[in-house]
């Protein structure tokens, strides 16, 4: 299954993670009409021809909406059973001036950072927490809180507006958000100076429906180039049915500003079979848009693909690909229930292919350029004959291995001979966590509580180059898979309040090297941000170095609206593969402040992270950064800041809270 997203309160939807990003295909423009059409000579996915040809498209699915609507009203009482909400949706270089910067973040792939809420720039963190921008100077050894301002533009409002992600490139920083006033993903850039002042620059808004997921990240950046992914509903038009392609408008601040359409019918794409029967699947426009921060006026373009609603996507260093179900698919072990949409980087025509199965999250995804092939684990599916899917079962699991060159219109499907079928997923998993480490594929599943069924916790690792997948027994839950160096981790929830930590060894046959367990504790953040892994300098396949995550602990609920779950930043040090326990670093509850919160005052993405900063390394925990020192293994807390907008007491907050 793809693992749903939970959603936030004010949207009452169940969102998906999402997608993301490519450059347009190559175009040519037709002398009738003037509209741009895809290059006839190119494999790939199918291109609308006209605007005409693509109106007519799309309000043939709002009429068959229309119809669906009247007669859903004309069999229930609209009033005591209203209608229910739709489904959510809605190559630039590096500059010569800016220069790389350390990563602080645990992105999926190297050279392609994902939006996130701290980020470095030389010597200033700047970090992004409830609707505000923060710079903190950390230069001669020391920490200074040097300026804030709102994450949205001046003399607007930020409420009803929520700003998630954050992304900095040379002077620019990015913050990305979705504003229901303002009317879809609202793009805020400011300037940051050298001494770390902030300048707001401009706002942005796209056309989208609202792009959050509790697991995945909307915003990419490579280079100069903005990268995300919004979804739109092509059954909510409006009289004009070209009303929902991809448009951008800058924000003025007077209230009138109107979309701008970014994408032409040359530039949407469908696979023929949906042209064709758009009844199986055609709900909603996958759109990727790109944007080049570095522009002064911020030129965006877009391209998308008409297909089903549920998805999920993975950005590598050549292409995004997009996993999206068939709606109306309802056997999970069909030859076709999805199709794998390829959307390359150098501006080739986007191309898609058939497949089986759900992919569990955008981790399940690995393209190997050198073995020009995309490796994607999926679980629903099983093309062996030697497999047999037992009742109770979650189905089989396979890692489909497709040559690039396989991708075409999206006729085709992947071949049987391209699944490796491992076995099925046995106990009525609840979840599953995946990882490709080196080359090896590691996924698991239990966890050890009521709700997750029967069952104990299973880890599996297995080559991608062939042969069968090695079971290693772990003693606590499978909550978090990660990669330590050139071995991996799995984190989970113990017996008895208990936070464990398996490192599995993949030289030679996979196996346990070390387990290490922390009492009275549990993870503070399940996103990816929130662990990180920095091996020493010299060693081997990161034999040796030291690993971050937030741990909750118990905090009085007067308290955790400000502080969330992540209470202190366990370090763990590993020595040659075998961990111990260097300590934590802790929030300091009772000096928790009212931050007279104005917009965007929960922490969708959390609040603390681990950031190792050159040789310094320091625990980002709500309003407070805290700086550690490591002597014989052991960190020791060597400096405290509090950078928090207002100071008040919790109290006070009580008396007059800020949301």
């Amino acid at each position: 299954m793809i693992r749903s997203s939970i959603a936030r309160p004010r949207i009452l939807l169940i969102l998906f993670s999402l997608g993301l990003a490519p450059l347009l295909p190559a175009c040519t423009t037709d002398p009738a009409s003037g509209n741009e059409i895809a290059s006839a000579s190119e494999d790939g996915l199918r291109a609308f021809r006209s605007e005409d040809e693509l109106r007519d498209f799309l309000g043939r699915l709002q009429r068959q909406r229309r119809a669906e609507a009247d007669l859903y009203e004309e069999s229930m009482d609209a009033e005591a059973h209203p209608m229910p909400a739709p489904p959510p949706v809605a190559q630039a270089g590096p500059s010569e001036d800016a220069a790389p910067e350390e990563g602080i973040t645990n992105n999926q792939t190297a050279g392609v950072d994902e939006g996130g809420i701290v980020k470095s720039r030389g010597d200033l963190l700047i970090v992004l927490r409830r609707g505000r921008l923060f710079t903190i100077s950390t230069a001669g050894g020391e920490m200074r809180a040097i300026d804030s301002i709102d994450a949205f533009p001046p003399g607007a409002s930020g409420g009803s507006s929520w700003y998630d992600e954050m992304l900095v490139r040379g002077d620019r920083v990015i913050v990305i958000g979705y504003s229901y006033p303002r009317g879809g993903t609202e793009v805020n850039r400011f300037r940051l100076s050298a001494d770390g002042q902030l300048t707001f620059e401009d706002a942005h808004h796209l056309r989208s429906n609202d792009y959050y997921s509790a697991d995945n990240y909307a915003s990419r950046l490579i280079g100069d180039e903005l990268i995300f992914y919004t979804p739109l509903n092509l059954y909510y038009g409006g009289d004009d049915p070209l009303a929902a392609l991809p448009g951008v408008k800058r924000w003025t601040g007077e209230g009138q500003e109107n979309f701008e359409r970014i994408a032409g019918p040359g530039q949407i794409f469908i696979a023929g079979d949906l042209f064709d029967d758009p009844d199986d699947g055609a709900t909603t426009l996958h759109s990727v848009t790109r944007c080049n921060v570095a522009s002064e006026n911020f030129d965006c373009t877009a391209t998308g693909v008409i297909a089903g609603w549920s998805r999920e996507f993975y950005v590598s260093q050549s292409a995004v690909y997009l996993w999206v179900a068939r709606d109306n698919t309802a056997d999970a072990n069909a030859q076709r229930t999805a199709h794998i949409y390829r959307l390359p980087l150098d501006g080739d025509r986007p191309s898609a292919i058939g497949a089986s199965g759900m992919p569990i999250d955008q981790f399940s995804f690995l393209e190997q350029p050198d073995q020009d092939r995309l490796n994607i684990l999926v679980t629903g599916s099983s093309h062996s004959p030697a497999i047999e899917i037992p009742r109770g079962s979650s189905g089989a699991i396979s890692l489909i291995q497709v040559a690039l060159a396989d991708f075409g219109d999206g006729s085709t499907d992947v071949a049987p001979g391209d699944y490796r079928t491992f076995g099925v997923v046995e106990g009525g998993a609840y979840e599953m966590e995946n990882r490709y480490v080196g080359d090896h594929i590691v996924y698991g599943y239990g966890r050890l509580s009521a709700y997750a069924g029967a069952g104990r916790p299973r880890v599996f690792a297995a080559r991608l180059d062939g042969g069968d997948a090695t079971q290693i027994d772990v003693a606590h839950g499978v909550d978090r898979i990660e990669q330590l160096g050139a071995d991996a981790v799995v984190i989970g929830s113990g017996t008895g309040d208990k936070l464990g930590f398996s490192a599995i060894a993949l030289d030679g046959t996979p196996r346990i090297a070390d387990v290490f367990t922390m009492p009275a504790a549990g993870q503070g953040e399940s996103r990816s941000h929130a662990y990180f892994y920095r091996p020493d300098a010299g060693s081997r396949g990161g034999a040796s170095g030291t690993l971050g995550l937030p741990i909750s602990r118990r905090v009085e609920p007067r308290f955790q609206q400000l502080l969330g779950s992540s209470a202190a930043m366990l370090f763990l040090r590993r020595n040659d593969r075998r961990f111990s326990l260097a300590g934590t670093l802790d929030a300091q509850v009772e000096g928790v402040v009212d931050d007279n919160c104005q917009a965007s005052c929960v922490d969708w993405y959390g609040n603390a992270r681990p950031i190792f900063l050159g040789n310094r390394i320091f625990a980002l925990l709500g309003y407070e950064l805290v700086e550690g020192r490591m002597r014989d293994g052991q960190i020791g807390e060597i400096g405290r800041l509090d950078y928090a907008p207002r100071m008040a007491s919790v109290r006070d907050a009580e008396a007059s809270p800020g949301d």
